[in-house]
């Protein structure tokens, strides 16, 4: 029995000890950058743990970065120890989002050479560094990410805790467009329930994309679509209820705090809130996905019959229309609650077109081909980028 522990238990430690440097690496970035006191939401969401504390609100539906965060200050509601908690907490969500990206990119490349699952490593981790790039509204405004569905997004405790499930959730629905199987149903609740604790943003991507693609290449008469959409309509159940725990309830901090006691609600106002963050919502979007676009022109006629790619852009093109929707109503309309699902959008696109990238690279590896070259030029502008932003918002404390 010891010895099949043992077994057992000897690939997690290599993975666990495998992403030891991207945690460091990130602690180590997220203590600068609250040493240097920038305002992010990081900062108003522990501050939501002392009034929970205090008895002041309610704790969120979302609980498991405030959880998390707790906990990880032994109990503690001081400040102070619950910002450095929410450092290590930062950090360990992001490394389970490279391990995540690293084992779908080993998955869906089908890599088992030890120097290639180190260059997917490697890439998993320079996807965890990516930005949109800049646009005219840092020289005239400072803003630098504001209204751009970049690829990452370090500044929300809640939505990196909702990224390894979303990648997850999204990775094996696309495995079951390829092949629909009734059993998943169990883990697509898991993950469900999993992003409905930590942030529900990703699943009304999923909601809106996933079944009419299952639908199209599966058809109305497969018994295993219909058990899975039993377990979406199980999922819509508990949407309406955290629905009304977060806009409605009294005592929720969205209610009782961020809106002066009044409950809230959503309605639809199309880009009127998209235009405060950016001077041009079109070049603000194009910024953000110049790596995905240039693999769709560079492969279009392979890239249009890729199923994982069309997957990915369908959910993009989704995540964009509810940013551009859907607003809350309150003193909250402004602070665009409903544009998290893009940031991840952009992440998935950008990860299913490396996948796509590396594929054509593989297939075309005997000769040069320019069209390589310039994807990857473009990649290393966007990794640039991102490493640019880092450093802006730590000089400026500006997170925008």
């Amino acid at each position: 029995m010891a010895h099949e522990r043992s077994h057992w238990l000897n690939p997690l430690r290599t993975e666990l000890w495998s992403a030891r440097w991207i945690f460091l690496a990130t602690l180590a970035l997220y203590i600068a950058i609250f040493s240097r006191r920038v305002l992010l939401d990081i900062t108003a969401q522990v501050q939501t743990i002392t009034k929970v504390c205090a008895g002041e609100v309610a704790l969120p539906p979302t609980f498991m970065f405030y959880g998390a965060t707790w906990l990880s200050a032994l109990g503690q509601c001081n400040f102070t120890l619950l910002m450095g908690a929410a450092a290590l907490v930062c950090a360990g969500f992001i490394s389970a989002k490279w391990w995540v990206s690293k084992k779908i990119l080993l998955q869906a490349l089908a890599l088992q050479d030890k120097q290639e699952i180190r260059k997917a490593a490697w890439l998993a981790a320079m996807l965890g560094l990516l930005a949109s790039f800049p646009t005219a509204d840092w020289p005239r405004y400072g803003y630098y990410l504001s209204g751009a569905p970049t690829p990452n997004y370090w500044m929300n405790g809640t939505l990196l805790a909702s990224w390894p499930f979303a990648l997850m959730l999204f990775w094996e629905s696309a495995q079951q467009l390829e092949r629909v199987r009734a059993g998943w149903v169990w883990r697509m609740l898991l993950w469900i329930l999993l992003l409905l604790v930590s942030k529900p943003s990703y699943l009304f991507v999923f909601a809106l994309v996933y079944p009419p693609m299952l639908l199209l290449r599966h058809g109305w008469h497969n018994r295993a679509v219909w058990i899975q959409f039993a377990g979406l309509a199980a999922t819509a159940t508990l949407l309406l209820l955290e629905y009304w725990l977060v806009f409605r309830q009294p005592d929720s901090v969205y209610v009782r705090d961020f809106n002066k006691g009044q409950a809230s609600g959503v309605v639809l106002a199309p880009f009127f809130v998209w235009r405060h963050y950016t001077g041009n919502i079109a070049i603000a979007v194009l910024s953000a996905i110049v790596f995905p676009v240039s693999v769709l022109i560079a492969w279009w006629h392979l890239a249009l019959k890729h199923l994982l790619l069309r997957y990915a852009w369908a959910g993009f093109g989704v995540a964009l229309l509810i940013s551009a929707t859907f607003m809350q109503t309150g003193e909250e309309y402004l602070a665009w609650n409903f544009r998290w699902q893009h940031y991840l959008a952009s992440y998935i696109l950008f990860l299913s077109s490396a996948v796509f990238a590396w594929q054509q690279w593989r297939a075309q590896a005997y000769r040069k081909d320019l069209k390589i070259k310039w994807i990857s030029a473009i990649f290393a502008l966007h990794l640039l980028s991102g490493i640019l932003y880092l450093g802006k918002m730590w000089w400026t404390k500006l997170y925008y």
